[in-house]
């Protein structure tokens, strides 16, 4: 493995870790949450950079049915993740409170769906590319584990009311302060396995479909 696969699959891998943290927001603490979501940003923009050819192809090849959908979601994961900083430091209650901007209720609202949904395409994004991050096929043992935490991600999913938040049906996100960070932490872990799974599997489908 090349230098700059291994700086990527680190760059990747500390946003991956860092992304259900981010979801932890209350159990974690504010400030703790702003710095976090600030690394993520950096680890974002390094993200792009190590991937700037994806970028220069953009208007070259043939688009399948695969690379429309893999265009799609990056797409928009590019516009959550520019709105995300952006609504994050308008809001700011402690890192950014230099920066004194009108109108923080829609920029909360407008943070809360961001952070949703984008953890969601994360998720998926994330297992659209499950075949060149695991290069061997997985043994049995694990396929039927990831199909089985999967199975807790959906309950997990419709526990933590994530359909709520992402609908803005409900614009007040819910946390026991009393629940251990961990409980929370492997609930939404669940549900990131949960959307690669579906991302993985949907992906595999569009490309035996040409």
């Amino acid at each position: 493995m090349s230098g700059k696969r291994k700086i990527q699959m680190s760059t990747d891998m500390l946003m991956v870790m860092t992304l259900p943290m981010l979801m932890a927001y209350s159990l974690i603490g504010e400030t703790f949450h702003e710095a976090a979501g600030t690394i993520m940003f950096i680890l974002f923009i390094a993200h792009n950079i190590l991937n700037y050819k994806w970028y220069k192809t953009l208007f070259k090849g043939r688009y399948t049915p695969y690379r429309i959908l893999l265009t799609f979601v990056d797409m928009l994961l590019l516009v959550i993740m520019l709105l995300l900083p952006v609504s994050g430091i308008i809001i700011s209650k402690h890192i950014y409170t230099f920066i004194d901007i009108d109108g923080k209720e829609l920029w909360r609202t407008v943070h809360m769906l961001a952070a949703y949904w984008g953890y969601v395409l994360m998720s998926f994004h994330l297992g659209m590319h499950m075949n060149t991050i695991i290069r061997k096929k997985p043994h049995f043992i694990l396929n039927i584990f990831a199909f089985i935490i999967s199975l807790y991600g959906i309950y997990a999913f419709i526990s933590r009311r994530i359909p709520l938040y992402m609908s803005i049906k409900d614009k007040f996100v819910l946390f026991d302060i009393n629940e251990p960070v961990i409980f929370f932490l492997l609930d939404y872990i669940s549900v990131m396995i949960l959307f690669a799974i579906v991302g993985h599997y949907i992906s595999k489908a569009l490309k035996k479909s040409i």
